[in-house]
């Protein structure tokens, strides 16, 4: 089970997951937690770490503060020529396009505020 198929089921079964230190803790309603998904959550645990790990974050000229790594994904989808835009609520719009992964989908949703507010930050003049 790829990291996106397990938060989609994560978030599907209303179990919320913490990160404390290198331990992976749940929160489960009763029943939640299959075999089979412990064994998932076991298999992905490095990666779900990572994705629960504190970020840093920057403040552009301007006052827009934002998390590192929703710049970087920014930068690289950016580079990748996938195009970025908002629509009329100034909500990030996920592009389809075919070069966008499984780690892409995964990462545009964790930062999409933060994608939506980088493609409309206009740096002010200087």
């Amino acid at each position: 089970m790829t990291l996106a198929e397990l938060l989609t089921v994560v978030r599907a079964a209303d179990i919320r997951l913490e990160a404390r230190g290198d331990r992976l803790v749940f929160d489960a309603p009763h029943g939640a937690l299959t075999p089979e998904l412990r064994a998932a959550l076991a298999e992905q645990k490095p990666a779900l770490l990572a994705w629960l790990a504190p970020v840093e974050f920057v403040t552009l000229k301007g006052g827009l503060t934002i998390p590192v790594p929703a710049l970087r994904l920014a930068l690289v989808l950016e580079a990748r020529g996938i195009p970025l835009a908002t629509d009329a609520d100034h909500q990030f719009v996920v592009p389809k396009d075919e070069r966008l992964t499984a780690d892409d989908l995964v990462n545009i949703q964790r930062w999409r505020a933060h994608l939506g507010a980088i493609v409309d930050y206009r740096a002010p003049e200087a």
